[in-house]
């Protein structure tokens, strides 16, 4: 059972941090310009979404949704927040930050693999705005500060992501 890690994948590194009875199960290797690939209980998996799925699916199902729906939401979130570039980020975040207007979560009323992905492909855009900015999204940014702050220092650690201070006071 091992896992290649593409050194690049943010929300893996961050999924086996927050996970740590997988990490202790696999072998874990990094690997640079390849998509991450997981060999799991005779399954094969390559792909951040398709290895997040798997790993959860076998270490903590919950957070792959409890429901078929709530296991397609998921999905589709991971799917959206895997694009890239200045554009895509600004329209997924406006996109979050009308989504999160009532809800805490991505999806239903815990943690979901769709949070720790999303948190993860966002971190980099997140750390590029203003204050100004932040606050333009504050629904977003309150999300943000949340999901950074259920995880453990350690696993933020592990994974190579630094703490993004949030004020939500108007600037």
């Amino acid at each position: 059972m091992s896992v290649s890690v593409s050194t690049n994948d943010l929300a893996l590194k961050l999924l086996l941090a927050a996970v740590p009875e997988a990490a202790k199960a696999l072998s874990v290797d990094s690997v640079a310009d390849q998509l991450s690939q997981l060999d799991l209980d005779g399954q094969h998996a390559e792909g951040t979404n398709a290895v997040a799925h798997l790993l959860a699916a076998k270490y903590n199902s919950e957070l792959a949704g409890t429901t078929d729906a709530e296991q397609a939401e998921v999905s589709q979130w991971m799917t959206m927040s895997a694009r890239h570039g200045p554009v895509e980020r600004q329209t997924f975040a406006q996109t979050l930050n009308t989504h999160l207007a009532q809800r805490t979560f991505l999806v239903g009323n815990r943690l979901s693999l769709a949070d720790l992905v999303a948190f993860a492909n966002v971190h980099p855009y997140m750390t590029s705005l203003t204050a100004q900015k932040r606050f333009a999204v504050n629904n977003f940014s309150r999300w943000f500060d949340l999901i950074q702050h259920s995880l453990s220092a350690d696993a933020l650690a592990k994974a190579g992501i630094q703490l993004v201070e949030i004020d939500l006071n108007a600037p």
